[in-house]
């Protein structure tokens, strides 16, 4: 999947920042309706978007002018049209709830430029839109929406004593800080206007905010799964944190994918496999591709079945690709088809699919295997 990690987790600063410094707001200090919020977002994350409306409702009919009505739509589009950037129709309602968010909080701060809640939506808003616009590859607006909201990120670095919730987000930043620039070289020079990070710690602080964050758990534990996948090739341990958050979360069909990736580049072929064929049956072809990939995997590797497993990668590969999820398992695919022909003495063909795959990897396993098989 696409790397919009970075861009992502802006979002959970800002309102990590409010629970720390008291302020006149609204949403903020009304506990009823934060647990409303909390309700909604918990059914949207499992998928659950018809259950989440009449928190929404409840939300809405007290605060009918509030940012946070067309936020919380705006998530819910981003969840239920995934992946939303390559829908036409769900992407311009997405924009379109983001835009209304940012007016009514620009709208509040015109009453009250202190107002520290009005901050917080614009500042979510603005966040969003950056990772639309990452995932649209429109990578220096992104980078430029997100430098809006860095000077609130800098507050959070040296709270993470005071408030454990900070771990998260600061680890991610430090860690992100070196590795986005390094997926995406055209951002480099707007990356030298934030502080440099640190990976090793970043990744140290992430653990740290799942085992002692209560708000920020749920995303630690999937952006920990992410990187350790993704940059670290380290599976087995992202299991720790994919298999708590699937068992809260069965519904969701991007946790369910990352879950059966660690199980499957673990070699744990057999937990694996009937989630890998649940996945193959999805209508959406984001989560049918990986499923079929992944099966094709464990007939390759786990039963030594060439033929079977060359089958569903080409399967996969017949799937329009997704640029934001699954272009790393179609290089993945391609890699199997590769492996498979070489143990065939096609070493030609091998070299071709290796090639094939060297324009879509981004995993840290993938690209080595490559430079491994083409040196």
């Amino acid at each position: 999947m696409k790397n919009h990690t970075y861009l992502r987790f802006l979002l959970l600063l800002p309102f990590l920042i409010f629970q720390t410094f008291s302020a006149k707001s609204q949403i903020l200090n009304d506990r009823e309706t934060q647990q409303q919020v909390i309700e909604a977002l918990q059914n949207i994350y499992n998928f659950e978007f018809k259950e989440a409306e009449p928190f929404q409702q409840k939300i809405k009919a007290k605060y009918p002018n509030h940012p946070v009505n067309p936020l919380l739509l705006a998530i819910q589009t981003y969840w239920q049209h995934l992946p939303v950037s390559e829908n036409a129709s769900a992407a311009n309602r997405y924009q379109s709830y983001l835009n209304q968010s940012l007016e009514q909080a620009e709208q509040m701060k015109s009453v009250d430029k202190h107002d520290t809640e009005a901050t917080f939506f614009l500042l979510a808003s603005h966040s969003y839109l950056a990772m639309l616009e990452s995932d649209r590859g429109e990578f220096m607006k992104a980078a430029s929406e997100a430098k809006r909201t860095y000077n609130y990120m800098k507050k959070g670095f040296k709270l993470t004593e005071q408030n454990p919730e900070f771990f998260f987000s600061t680890g991610l930043y430090n860690y992100y800080r070196e590795q986005y620039p390094q997926d995406h070289p055209i951002v480099k020079p707007i990356m030298m206007f934030f502080q440099n990070g640190n990976k090793t710690l970043g990744l140290k602080q992430m653990e740290t905010g799942y085992q002692k964050g209560i708000f920020t758990k749920t995303e630690a534990a999937y952006y920990l799964v992410y990187v350790l996948i993704k940059h670290e090739n380290n599976p087995a341990k992202a299991l720790t944190y994919s298999t708590p958050l699937l068992k809260e979360y069965p519904n969701n069909p991007v946790y369910l994918t990352r879950h059966t990736e660690a199980l499957t580049l673990a070699g744990r072929y057999t937990d694996a496999e009937p989630l890998a064929q649940q996945l193959a049956q999805k209508k959406q072809v984001v989560f049918k591709s990986s499923g079929e990939v992944f099966l094709g995997l464990i007939l390759e590797k786990g039963k030594k079945n060439d033929a079977a497993a060359a089958a569903y990668y080409q399967k996969a590969l017949q799937n329009k690709i997704s640029e934001q999820y699954t272009q790393d398992y179609h290089a993945m695919a391609y890699c199997g088809l590769a492996r498979i022909a070489d143990r065939s003495g096609k070493k030609d063909q091998a070299r071709e699919y290796y090639k094939k795959a060297q324009k879509l990897a981004e995993y840290r396993s993938t690209m080595d295997e490559i430079k491994h098989a083409l040196k």
